[in-house]
Parts: structure tokens; sequence; C-alpha cells
């Protein structure tokens, strides 16, 4: 059996650009990454899609998000079962969006034990206590699990700047928390796409389908693919992400290319320097950073 593991889309992301085309938001980006994404199954190449959280970047998205979310799942559930499951951003729950009579779509909003294509899942979404996850995820687990669906910050996993501790964050997830017998965990919620280890169990994170932070910049985007039969092996597969470059002087221009998204910091937030990239065509962030540092985003 072979699994796409998608996850952290973040439709509806509403941020607009200088130079870029009018009416073009940065969630077209998004949704088109998540297409992109799923090609392996409008290929026949997979058995089942599994998304694992922040299918939208906020608890309420703008209604074409959702019809566009609601289109594109339902398109690729004619071809194969599709999975989805809230995430930190997704707080609301994704039924009160998507509704739950999606043909071919499971939405899961609560944690809960899932039978599907033959496998046994344990889905738990995103909670705020690691105490009340491991609770959840006892119950999800109960009678044995093949593949447990997460999203939350587990233990050792990093961010740009910052490792993840059990213990020291509220909702982070250390050994003591997983159930006995999960080997294997299909995460979200992490955007730099990473493994870790905690306690029996490999933590498989491909990160977000699109970067959504200059901070992201320099990470590769994209999904797992998943083979079961023996032991479950994985790997990850690059998805294409739209360029982005902070500039903090004239120096790092050349490195822009049309359609780029430029963020200008420090020195480079000057009139000449947003002229200059957008003479290279350059998109130029409105925002910027309010001090030297770019902001720690990434889950």
């Amino acid at each position: 059996m072979r699994l796409l593991h998608v996850t952290d889309t973040h439709l509806g992301v509403d941020r607009w650009y200088r130079g870029a085309p009018s009416g073009w938001r940065r969630g077209d980006d998004h949704l088109a990454a998540f297409r992109a994404a799923l090609a392996p199954a409008f290929a026949g190449e997979v058995d089942l899609v599994l998304h694992t959280g922040d299918l939208f970047d906020r608890s309420r998205p703008p209604p074409r998000a959702v019809a566009a979310a609601a289109a594109l799942l339902t398109e690729v559930a004619r071809r194969v079962p599709v999975l989805v499951l809230p995430g930190n951003h997704d707080r609301r729950g994704l039924r009160a969006h998507l509704g739950g009579d999606l043909p071919g779509v499971t939405v899961v909003d609560e944690a809960a034990p899932v039978r599907l294509a033959g496998l046994r899942l344990a889905v738990v979404p995103y909670l705020p206590d690691a105490a009340d996850w491991a609770a959840a995820a006892a119950f999800a687990c109960h009678g044995g699990v093949d593949l447990l669906l997460a999203h939350q910050a587990f233990d050792g996993v990093h961010v740009p700047g910052f490792v993840f501790r059990a213990g020291a964050q509220r909702d982070t997830v250390g050994a003591a928390h997983l159930p006995v017998g999960v080997r294997h965990v299909l995460c979200g919620h992490i955007h730099p796409r990473q493994v870790v280890t905690v306690g029996e169990a490999l933590v498989v994170h491909p990160g977000s389908s699109e970067r959504t932070s200059f901070s992201e910049r320099a990470e590769t985007k994209g999904t797992a693919l998943w083979e079961l039969g023996g032991a479950p092996t994985w790997r990850f597969v690059d998805g294409a992400a739209r360029p982005m470059h902070v500039v903090d002087g004239p120096e790092d221009l050349d490195a822009v290319g049309a359609g780029d998204l430029v963020l200008l910091r420090g020195a480079a937030q000057d009139v000449e320097v947003e002229r200059a990239a957008l003479a290279r065509g350059g998109w130029v962030s409105p925002w910027a950073p309010p001090t030297a540092q770019l902001p720690l985003f990434g889950r």
C-alpha cells in the first residue's frame, strides 16, 4: 500500500506584495502547491491521501479558500480516499467549514480510531496540552494501531533557532506521552521537513507544502510518500515553492528574479532599493520585521 502524506497547506493566506499582478494573493501559491502535492494521487500512484493539519491558515478562512479546498479535496477523492484532521490554525475544526458530506473525504475533528483502506489509524488533532494529548492518543490507539496521525510538536523537533523539548513547552509531546506500540507517527505542525525518534516511535514531518514566512526561505518544501507492506518505509518528495529573499542591502538584489518574494530589512528599507527590486521583477513585502531578527515561524 502506498500513502501520500501532505500537511500544513495553509490555504487562504491573504497577503499581497507590491509588484504582484492585480488580484493576486499569497494564498494562490498555497493552493497551487497543494494541487501539485496531490499529483501522485491524481496519477493513481497512491492508495490513500493523509493531510495532517493546518489545511487553512486561520480558523476563519476566507470563503473562496474554503470553496477551493472543498473542490480540490472532492476532485482527488474521486480517485483515492482522503483523510484530513485539524491543526492549531484550524482550531474551530474543519467540519465547520467543509461539512461532513464530501464524498470520499474523511474529516476527523476529534481524536478517534479510524479504519480506512484496511489500515488502523489513530488520529489525534492538535491539543494545547501534552497531558491531554496523551489521553486522546491512548483512546485513539486502543486496540492497536498501524499508524498514528498527529499535528503536534514532539520532543527534539526544531524550527529556525529553536528546539522543542517535552516539559519545556506545554504542548510538546515526549516519549512518556506516546501509547505503547506506536512505531510510526505521520505529523504536521512543524514546517521544516525532518524526522525525530521519540521513544520507540519515528516521527516524520514532511513540512509545509509552501513557504509560510521568510524564515523558511531556504527550506525545501514537499510531501512524504509511504510504502506499507513489511516494515513501513517513507521518502520525502520535493515540491515547487516560490523563491523568497531577505534583502539587507543593494548587494543582495542580484539573487532576485521575476516573481520572487522580497523582504527589505534594515538599511534596505529604502525607496531606491525597493524600486531596484521591483525593476528586477521582484514582488516586495509591505511588511518588515520590527528588529534585525526575523520572527520565529514554522509551526
